[in-house]
C-alpha cells in the first residue's frame, strides 16, 4: 500500500510541476503582449500580467469614459448612497464590470499589505472604508491604462 501512494504523489509532482512550467509561460507571453502594447498598468504595485490584460482587455480606450466617477460607477467601485432622513450612509455596489471590481480589489489588497504610500494614506485617514480605497486605486488605475488599438 506504501508504495502505490508514494508512485501517485510522484506522479502528482511531476503534474503540478508540468502545470507551474505552462503558467509560468503563459505569464511571460502575457507580459510581452502587455509591454508591447505601450501600457505602464504592470509599474502599479499590485498589478501584474493577467491584471493589466484584464483591465486592457475589459476597459478597452480609457477615454470613452467621461471622467473617473463614469469609470469607477462601470467598475463597481463607487459608493450608492443609502442615505435615509439625517444619516449620510453608502454601501457597496454590487453592478459594474466585476471582473475589473475583482482585480482592483486585489490590487487594494497587495497595496495595503505591502508598504507603499496608499498603506501610509490608509493610517492617516480617519473613518477609514475599503470601499473609498478601492475607489481610489481605481482612479489611479483610469490614466495607466491608455488606449487599446
Amino acid at each position: 500500500m506504501g508504495k502505490t501512494r508514494r508512485r501517485l504523489a510522484v506522479e502528482l509532482i511531476g503534474e503540478l510541476e508540468g502545470i507551474d512550467k505552462k503558467i509560468k509561460t503563459a505569464e511571460k507571453d502575457l507580459k510581452e503582449l502587455v509591454v508591447a502594447r505601450g501600457c505602464t498598468l504592470m509599474d502599479l504595485h499590485g498589478i501584474g500580467p493577467s491584471g493589466a490584460a484584464r483591465l486592457l482587455a475589459d476597459v478597452g480606450d480609457i477615454r470613452r469614459f467621461a471622467d473617473r466617477d463614469r469609470f469607477a460607477f462601470w467598475n463597481g467601485t463607487a459608493p450608492l448612497d443609502a442615505s435615509s432622513g439625517d444619516q449620510k450612509r453608502h454601501r457597496l455596489s454590487r453592478a459594474g464590470n466585476r471582473r475589473i471590481n475583482r482585480t482592483l480589489h486585489i490590487m487594494a489588497v497587495v497595496q495595503l499589505r505591502n508598504r507603499t504610500e496608499d498603506r501610509a494614506m490608509r493610517g492617516r485617514c480617519s473613518g477609514w472604508r475599503p470601499l473609498l480605497f478601492e475607489d481610489g486605486v481605481a482612479d489611479r488605475v483610469q490614466p495607466s491604462a491608455g488606449p487599446v488599438e
